[in-house]
């Protein structure tokens, strides 16, 4: 039987989901984020599927969402997206060492995932923590710096102030050091599943894809799994979910 339990975690609401027999037990721990605009309760269906494999799974609401969503903000509009992602980044250690402390995780087995915007906070955090033993990056992008600059072209600036690439660059010059694209051998010794649809229109496809082809044969990506679905748009199939469960509980 799987529990899914409410709590507070550092002034953070989280969902967590384990195998009701392992509730009191050190266990592998996953923590999963979700996607913009949504909460912590869309990550029901793919945390189900890392407990089932043997993980205790941590879906915090990010900043700005969820039960969060009052929390403020002052900056600027179009930077928001990426303050959420930081905030993310910034709070994922903490959670960790929460559930270390408790006795309930081993500190040696954390993985990172999560879909669109959690995916693109999996890649960041990959940049920043070494200690993260796996990872799973679904619909996401290792390159948050050229994200933004097609964004700009795409539905994600409707309703916004116009914003030219100059002003990008200035807005974004922070994230080249948090770059997996430009950091791949941060990937070094880490299992990670990727997954995107071939005509995602909300994240391309083709950042991941690059990525992906542009590492082939280094030393630091003898671990990826990389998946795709032909004409597969910005929603994830239960499938893959299960497919990237049982990728990560395997390597635990």
């Amino acid at each position: 039987m799987i529990s899914i339990e409410r709590k507070i975690i550092n002034n953070i609401p989280i969902l967590e989901i384990v195998e009701e027999d392992k509730k009191n037990e050190r266990t592998p721990l996953a923590l999963f984020y979700h996607g913009i605009t949504n909460q912590k309760e869309r990550g029901l269906e793919p945390g189900y599927a890392l407990a089932n494999n043997g993980m205790r799974v941590v879906i915090p609401d990010a900043y700005r969402h969820g039960e969060r969503k009052h929390e403020a903000y002052a900056g600027e509009p179009a930077a928001e997206f990426w303050k959420v992602v930081l905030q993310n980044i910034k709070e994922l250690p903490d959670l960790v060492e929460a559930y270390i402390e408790a006795g309930l995780a081993i500190r040696e087995h954390v993985s990172v995932t999560g879909l669109s915007m959690g995916g693109i906070t999996t890649c960041i955090a990959l940049t920043q923590y070494p200690w993260i033993h796996s990872a799973a990056c679904l619909m996401g992008s290792p390159d948050p710096i050229g994200l933004s600059h097609w964004a700009l072209k795409s539905r994600w600036v409707e309703g916004l102030p116009p914003i030219d690439d100059e002003k990008v660059e200035a807005l974004m010059a922070p994230f080249e050091s948090l770059s997996l694209k430009d950091h791949p051998e941060s990937l070094m010794d880490t299992p990670f599943y990727i997954w995107h649809g071939t005509a995602d229109e909300s994240v391309p496809y083709e950042q991941m894809a690059r990525f992906v082809s542009s590492i082939s044969g280094e030393a630091y990506a003898d671990n990826i799994c990389f998946r795709s679905t032909e004409g597969a748009g910005h929603r994830v199939p239960y499938t893959i979910f299960e497919e990237m469960a049982a990728f990560l509980g395997k390597v635990h």
